[in-house]
């Protein structure tokens, strides 16, 4: 029985799909790299401490090992100190300013979280996947990728 030109079209349509659906792992990392463009007038807060990371020479100061993890991002005009406390990632900024922070996720998605006049806010759910912070206004800082 010959195929009918809708038959050949959905086989057609069907083969495209598939395809798309096996991207190259360096091409979805090309994307990823150009949006995070976007962010290049932010001033980068780099990582300057980590709780899983701590020295051993200060490791012994302690009885028991703490379950919470502590980070800390500083720029040359802002901290932002963060603490894992699961379900949720605490953070406050240093000085304190009230305002919105980003949140993007290594997939592109964004969402945004309210910070108080006090600089704290609270990310719930943490991110399972590599995300990155940003506060925005007069001077834009973000963070590095972070990982948890």
């Amino acid at each position: 029985m010959p195929e009918t030109d809708d038959e050949r079209w959905l086989a057609e349509l069907g083969e495209a799909l598939r395809e798309a659906g096996q991207v190259p792992q360096h091409v979805l990392e090309a994307g990823y790299s150009a949006y995070a463009w976007r962010t290049i007038d932010a001033e980068l807060a780099e990582l300057t401490y980590d709780s899983r990371t701590e020295g051993p020479a200060l490791a012994g100061a302690r009885s028991q090992q703490a379950p919470l993890r502590a980070l800390t991002f500083a720029s040359s005009s802002l901290t932002i100190e963060l603490q894992v406390e699961p379900p949720v990632l605490l953070g406050q900024l240093v000085p304190p300013q009230g305002g919105e922070i980003l949140v993007t996720l290594r997939d592109g998605t964004v969402r945004t979280e309210p910070v108080d006049a006090l600089g704290c806010f609270a990310i719930e759910p943490i991110p399972t996947v590599p995300f990155r912070l940003e506060l925005t206004g007069e001077q834009s800082v973000a963070t590095s990728w972070i990982t948890l």
